[in-house]
């Protein structure tokens, strides 16, 4: 039985998967051409040269992301969703925004969500710059919080007495405080209340 035809879709589709798994750097047309298991010359018809497959690898990521649903019955429902996707996103596919934003499109990369951000603080009643300072207040919440989450990802396990630090007066005399603080970070847990109190903040009530 033949192989069925290869289309651009599956050349981007692939290029995609080795950028998640190993990094922008891996990303080399003969190791793209060896993962369709087809000839370099295929890649090149289908998207021309490494550049042109980046910049073709980004329009598609910025489209994946372009697609927000904003869910809740009102205003602030809705924004903490859009928050909790935007949040999802970024941690689902951290290769693929790094190129992204090696490319200078970062910014173009977030206006999905600002746009139903927007809708949403209209919808709550903000105008002006104070519907302003609310959309960039939670995109800015979302980004920073993923950026800590990845730090935190990245640095060395603590040892088994990492916890002691946190003790009653390291916590102002707050056994409770002390105990909590010494246990492990429930990321999605913390986010939400975040997000949450950083909404009802910015929103009329």
């Amino acid at each position: 039985m033949p192989k069925p035809a290869l289309t651009r879709e599956d050349v981007l589709d692939a290029a995609a998967r080795l950028v998640e798994r190993h990094g922008p750097q891996a990303l080399s047309m003969r190791r793209l051409a060896a993962e369709l298991d087809t000839a370099v010359t295929s890649i090149y018809w289908h998207v021309g040269n490494r550049e042109s497959l980046l910049d073709a690898l980004v329009e598609a990521t910025v489209g994946r992301l372009g697609t927000v649903r904003p869910a809740g019955r009102t205003p602030r429902q809705r924004i903490v969703s859009v928050a909790r996707a935007l949040r999802r996103d970024l941690l689902e596919h951290p290769q693929l925004i790094a190129v992204v934003h090696e490319r200078g499109l970062t910014e173009r990369m977030f206006v999905p969500a600002q746009r139903a951000l927007i809708r949403e603080v209209h919808a709550a009643g903000l105008r002006g710059a104070r519907a302003a300072a609310a959309v960039r207040a939670v995109q800015f919440q979302v980004v920073g919080y993923v950026l800590v989450e990845r730090n935190r990802e990245r640095a060395p396990a603590r040892g088994p007495g990492g916890a002691a630090r946190w003790d009653a007066s390291a916590a102002d005399r707050d056994p409770p405080l002390a105990r909590a603080l010494a246990r492990p970070v429930d990321s999605e847990r913390l986010f939400l209340t975040s997000v949450r109190a950083l909404v009802d903040g910015l929103l009329p009530r």
